[in-house]
């Protein structure tokens, strides 16, 4: 099989949105985790009219914790707390996550796709609080939607002409991205929506796809470190001594680590030197597979 056959090694593969539901994603962890801890809230929190629930209250982001850094972490815990006096609130993030996400990981890989979801979160976080320190008074927020509208944008700059359903009404993906976009502009924050943290969630979508970020460098050194001592260590089976082998050896086990980059962090991860490798390599395959068969 060529190198590009490979089916996470297609750029211009068919977009799925038909549901599944595939235990290792990425998207379904983060909503696990998400209704987990709503639920968790409901069942051991006690919310009531006038209070979110013991775990909620225990992650939100308070306009207070500018000042007390030891709840800065709240600038990433208050996206997995959700409103306990609607479950509308926890709905329309899950399902947009779902169904609008899915692509997204697809595109990027799965651990580009948690340093995306998790940096947009803080980022939210962070900036929601610097301004609140600066404006003065009293606020709090909780919730994934920064987080989600940045993954649901993501989905719109690199399918802009899908047809997904908003709702019962059909339409490309550009059109919800301008509605995304108009609809938390100008509507102005004081309803209980965190407006300000949906455009955050937008601005760091838009700053990834046209700055052409990617966050594969952020990967544990330990990580990094422990693939080089097993590839120095690890059993190194030679059928024969000859040199020819041992240079398509490995060349294929060099491929084999740049397609799992790629599953992995994305096409965007690879440096030129892999990419050129690649296109090399791909050749020399097909090369050797036409002379097999003639």
């Amino acid at each position: 099989m060529g190198l590009y056959d490979r089916a996470y090694y297609q750029d211009d593969m068919p977009l799925d949105m038909r549901p599944s539901w595939d235990q290792r994603s990425a998207v379904t962890v983060l909503i696990f985790v998400n209704v987990a801890v709503f639920l968790a809230n409901l069942l051991f929190g006690r919310p009531s009219s006038s209070f979110q629930g013991t775990i909620n209250n225990f992650l939100i982001l308070r306009s207070e914790d500018t000042g007390q850094p030891w709840f800065w972490w709240h600038t990433l815990s208050y996206a997995f707390a959700h409103d306990a006096q609607s479950i509308t609130h926890i709905l329309f993030n899950m399902l947009s996550l779902y169904f609008l996400g899915r692509a997204v990981e697809q595109r990027y890989g799965r651990l580009e796709f948690y340093r995306i979801y998790l940096l947009c979160a803080f980022f939210c976080g962070a900036v929601w609080l610097i301004r609140h320190a600066i404006v003065g008074g009293e606020a709090s927020v909780l919730g994934a939607s920064g987080a989600v509208l940045c993954i649901s944008m993501l989905f719109v700059f690199n399918y802009p002409n899908a047809t997904i359903m908003f709702f019962i009404f059909p339409m490309p993906a550009w059109v919800l991205g301008v509605f995304f976009v108009l609809s938390n502009f100008f509507m102005p924050n004081g309803d209980g929506i965190a407006y300000d943290v949906h455009l955050l969630g937008i601005v760091f979508a838009t700053m990834y796809f046209f700055l052409k970020w990617n966050f594969a460098w952020l990967e544990s050194p330990r990580n990094a470190w422990s693939r080089t001592w097993r590839r120095i260590t690890g059993p190194r089976l030679k059928v024969h001594r000859d040199r020819v082998v041992e240079a398509e050896r490995r060349d294929a086990d060099e491929a084999d680590r740049i397609l799992a980059k790629i599953h992995e962090s994305g096409k965007d991860s690879l440096t030129s030197k892999e990419k050129r490798f690649l296109e090399r390599y791909s050749q020399t395959v097909r090369n050797k597979k036409k002379l097999d068969s003639d």
